[in-house]
């Protein structure tokens, strides 16, 4: 594969992981904010209601971010913990289908980019290399 199109696999990862967790972060704050705080009190998270800002924080300022190649690794490292302690705390016992498929995509998509960074097409990049 040419670095052109690695540099575009990465940014089709980008927007991918990027685009799903804009809109889950958008969706918390837009009034869902008390239903996730719930069930994070319902899974046995302390402080469920500060965590659950924090995390629609991250979704959504972290989406935009690893969207414009912004820190990537750092943030896609967030976002990987984030979802592995979704799955293990959370979905665990719905099982893989039905249960944490999605979010085990999106675990390895943010562990790739944690990986490879947000590539040559990326804001992060462009601004480093001036």
């Amino acid at each position: 594969m040419t670095v052109r199109g690695v540099d575009l696999g990465l940014l089709l990862v980008r927007a991918a992981l990027g685009l799903v967790f804009v809109s889950y972060g958008y969706a918390k704050w837009a009034g869902g904010m008390d239903r996730f705080a719930g069930l994070l009190l319902a899974a046995g998270f302390p402080f469920p209601d500060l965590l659950a800002r924090a995390v629609a924080a991250l979704e959504l300022g972290g989406g935009l971010l690893v969207l414009l190649g912004v820190w990537t690794r750092v943030v896609a490292a967030l976002l990987a913990v984030e979802m592995a302690v979704a799955i293990a705390r959370v979905l665990w016992p719905r099982g893989f289908v039905g249960g944490f498929a999605f979010e085990t995509v999106l675990l390895l998509c943010a562990l790739a980019l944690l990986a490879a960074g947000g590539g040559r097409w990326s804001l992060g990049r462009a601004v480093l290399s001036r």
